[in-house]
């Protein structure tokens, strides 16, 4: 039998979810202006101090929300790989590169919702170096998924033979990824996105075509 006088104990995903959904909706509804511990926890139905306790500063709350984003898109591109419908990357590594890229982009309501998030940090990180250190390391992160994707498209790009991308490729299709990414953004949500796919699906097929051994 439960005893009620024992304390339950904390879920901590659960509050750092709760939390994080709370950060997320003050960013993307009120702006930075109302950025901050105080709102957060009200938005999140929590005592201002509960909330401190995990997050000190609004620097600490702006560098969990940015991890955030990474963490769900690398949660997803990982149930990319998982996914035993697509075709093995040996056989044709296209739908998985693609489907991969995609989880980078704003092309649906909970997409669109990271990348406000991100643009919206991003533009804190210009003159915040906490911030900055994280966004940094976001999108560090982005790069090398463009570069271990791209490895990918090449001819010998699966195993340990797999040819090594130029550092020029892999700028591109990251500054493709994050143009595309700032448009859709900044358009109404209810757009059709599927330009965005097929300009992608096109940039993939040049890369691909273009192949060959790289320096």
């Amino acid at each position: 039998m439960y005893d009620r006088h024992v304390p339950r104990l904390i879920d901590h995903d659960e509050r750092d979810r709760q939390i994080g959904d709370a950060a997320w909706r003050v960013l993307t509804r009120d702006g930075l202006v109302a950025f901050s511990v105080r709102n957060v926890a009200e938005e999140a139905g929590i005592a201002t101090a509960s909330l401190r306790r995990a997050y000190p500063t609004q620097d600490a709350l702006r560098v969990a929300c940015l991890r955030r984003v990474a963490a769900r898109v690398q949660e997803r591109m990982d149930a990319v790989f998982a996914d035993p419908s697509l075709p093995a990357p040996e056989v044709d590594p296209v739908p998985l590169v693609s489907r991969c890229l995609e989880q980078l982009l704003p092309l649906d309501d909970e997409r669109r919702t990271e990348t406000e998030v991100f643009l919206t940090l991003g533009s804190v990180a210009l003159t915040d170096p906490g911030v900055r250190a994280a966004w940094d390391e976001a999108d560090r992160a982005v790069r090398s998924a463009c570069a271990s994707l791209l490895a990918l498209l090449t001819p010998s790009g699966t195993g340990s033979g797999a040819t090594v991308p130029t550092e020029r490729r892999v700028a591109r299709l990251h500054a493709l990824l994050d143009g595309l990414a700032l448009h859709l953004a900044h358009r109404p949500r209810q757009d059709d996105v599927g330009w965005a796919r097929e300009l992608l699906a096109e940039e993939l097929a040049r890369l691909r075509a273009e192949g060959g051994p790289t320096r």
